[in-house]
């Protein structure tokens, strides 16, 4: 599967597979794909990101005037499954494909 992300979805997607529970070679996986959707350090810095501790909880904001072109990537089957379980725990997925 290939999507096309914007930043503001990749830092989005990155923090819900962050959430996710499961066993340590799913979360293992997670990390793979969270890796792979990161911003580097120059996008970090394009869009001037910042990290922030709030409540003892770390909160990434950035500025939402600056923006990046959208980058393709592609996810295996495994890892597609992935993604589309960890919307559909969100409820931003409804039914099964």
């Amino acid at each position: 599967m290939k999507l096309t992300l914007d930043h503001t979805q990749r830092l989005n997607l990155h923090a819900l597979l962050g959430a996710q529970r499961a066993d340590v070679g799913s979360i293992r996986a997670i990390w793979a794909i969270q890796d792979r959707i990161a911003l580097d350090a120059d996008e970090e810095k394009a869009v001037e990101l910042k990290r922030e501790m709030v409540a003892g909880h770390e909160r990434v904001v950035w500025n939402p005037t600056l923006i990046l072109p959208p980058k393709e990537f592609e996810f295996t089957d495994s890892e597609a499954a992935r993604l589309r379980a960890a919307l559909r725990n969100l409820g931003w997925l409804r039914h099964k494909r």
